[in-house]
């Protein structure tokens, strides 16, 4: 997805990773309006020319934030496909642990990239692509749990059960977080199922 430079050497990889994580870390905790690669570098006692080594721009490192962002909560999925003994708790293992993620930190970063999707075409592609594969990911369980469904319906309730799942973050006033997430997950296997 985005181009970044990987250092063939040790100390090179391990300052790419400290970039990565500090950056992170101060989208989630300040936002993008106060995110430059000049206070980045302070903080890590970097020079600038050696952050834009790896990253060029500001919004170069911000894509590859977000894009590991996402390629973490695919290995989730992934993950639970492999380990679960049906695709019904593949399911709910997957929706359980999105939530969890997308009530926190994730969810922060996400909002992020929703937002500058936006007014900005490479964030706009990048949310895309994300949800391109996310999409995908989701379709496996869908289909095992119900293998009679035409390709249309699939793509639907994927979309339905994204938007349960998306939208969840957002009910920060719903109660108990636990009696929530138990019924999102149900309303999610309500729509695999039906």
């Amino acid at each position: 997805m985005q181009d970044s430079k990987t250092a063939a050497t040790p100390k090179g990889t391990s300052t790419r990773d400290r970039i990565v994580a500090a950056a992170r870390q101060k989208l989630i905790q300040h936002g993008v309006d106060e995110f430059s690669l000049r206070d980045l570098a302070n903080s890590l006692d970097l020079k600038l020319s050696n952050v834009q080594y790896y990253f060029k721009t500001r919004d170069a490192l911000i894509l590859y934030v977000l894009e590991q962002e996402a390629v973490a909560d695919t290995e989730v999925i992934q993950a639970h496909q492999q380990n679960s003994a049906t695709p019904e708790e593949a399911l709910r293992a997957i929706v359980h642990d999105l939530v969890v993620r997308w009530r926190g930190e994730s969810g922060i970063l996400f909002s992020t990239l929703k937002t500058l999707a936006l007014h900005n075409s490479e964030f706009r592609s990048l949310y895309r692509s994300i949800y391109t594969v996310f999409y995908a990911a989701l379709e496996e369980p869908l289909r095992r749990i119900n293998p009679d469904l035409v390709d249309d319906e699939v793509a639907l309730r994927v979309r339905l059960v994204t938007a349960l799942i998306d939208g969840s973050p957002m009910q920060v006033q719903v109660g108990r977080n636990q009696v929530f997430l138990d019924r999102v997950q149900k309303l999610a296997e309500q729509i695999a199922l039906t």
